[in-house]
């Protein structure tokens, strides 16, 4: 058996959304990780929680908002107490977005889903220093370091498997504490870094009529988006149309086609798209969580294969080209069903002003 390395990590950088799941790992599976986390709050806040069991969710989709939670940890007892959970290792702000966690915890409150919400932000040191304001409009915040110091003291009480993991967990945040720090640029790994232009060849293969949008013509490293936008012209321009876009959602696993403003009248309109769409592979599904000073849309959903454009194209590929058939097939029904869609306008057209639809 080789010698195993304690020095050498095998990601070539921390990501945001490797904390993350190392978080909602440790969340998950380790009691005493919950109890250290649900302690130090505590012990910031002065109260203590009296819970017996948790429950930890990733990205759940708020209230109110378009905005997800980055990780939810809910405390059950006698009452519920839940964690609203956001994590920033080097990204900026979004404009309100501390605010939004403290509006979705009193929603949360109000719609009687938990006694009580913390709000709590963990960053490196760093982070919380030069980004002071932000930091301070949470309940709580956890430094990537606290955390760290917390795994190296259980990693030296525990030993053998548990110990190692223990271990990597601590180097990763350490390295993202660094990144952070001094910045990094990504390895170039041929496979992944030309991801979108690989996409663009491959889907020119399948359905050369598809056009590509802006944003998926772009050259270089993978970026954190996850999502293939088409360009308008992908999606006919009738005029009775309203706003609409055609995407290819990678991690999600989805394409759909989303019509702006229709989700505030969804229960009315699913009664009648409903009726069109059976015998099809298609769903409805609302864009609950609201753009600020907009409104909620509605779309047709197809599955595709989960993607992910930080993987190598080529294990994927197989995957990756159903999903672009589903996106073709998607638009191809929809282009050949223009009287439903107009019936459907007219709709929600009827709904918008108040109006019964014939």
């Amino acid at each position: 058996m080789g010698a195993t390395s304690d020095a050498m990590l095998t990601l070539t950088h921390a990501t945001e959304r490797d904390v993350d799941l190392l978080l909602i790992e440790e969340l998950k599976c380790s009691t005493p990780f919950v109890h250290w986390f649900v302690d130090h709050i505590a012990h910031k806040l002065g109260r203590p929680w009296t819970w017996s069991n948790s429950i930890v969710t990733h990205s759940r989709r708020r209230l109110n908002t378009r905005r997800e939670i980055d990780i939810t940890l809910e405390l059950h007892g006698d009452k519920t107490t839940v964690f609203l959970i956001e994590n920033k290792l080097d990204t900026e702000p979004q404009v309100m977005q501390a605010e939004s966690y403290q509006q979705e915890a009193e929603a949360l409150v109000s719609h009687g889903n938990a006694f009580e919400v913390i709000t709590i932000l963990i960053a490196p040191a760093a982070y919380l220093t030069t980004k002071g304001l932000f930091a301070e409009k949470f309940d709580a915040i956890i430094p990537y370091e606290t955390i760290i110091a917390h795994l190296a003291q259980r990693a030296g009480d525990e030993t053998g498997e548990l110990a190692q993991r223990l271990k990597h967990r601590e180097a990763l945040l350490r390295q993202a504490v660094t990144k952070a720090r001094r910045g990094y640029e990504a390895v170039p790994v041929a496979a992944i870094g030309s991801f979108n232009t690989r996409y663009v060849a491959l889907l020119r293969t399948v359905d050369d009529t598809l056009e590509p949008g802006p944003a998926m013509l772009k050259e270089g490293p993978p970026g954190e988006s996850k999502t293939m936008i088409f360009a308008p012209a992908a999606l006919p321009k009738w005029n009775f149309l309203p706003q609409t876009r055609l995407v290819h959602q990678l991690r999600e696993g989805n394409a759909n086609i989303n019509f702006y403003g229709w989700g505030d009248h969804f229960t009315h309109l699913a009664q009648i798209m409903a009726n069109d769409l059976f015998d099809t592979p298609y769903r409805l599904v609302p864009t609950v969580n609201k753009r600020v000073g907009g409104k909620s849309g509605l779309m047709i959903v197809v599955d595709t294969p989960p993607i992910d454009n930080l993987s190598s194209f080529d294990s994927q590929e197989d995957g990756i080209v159903e999903g672009i058939r589903r996106t073709v097939a998607l638009r191809s029904w929809f282009l050949s069903n223009q009287a439903v869609i107009e019936r459907w306008c007219k709709a929600a057209a009827a709904l918008s002003q108040n109006k019964v639809p014939s």
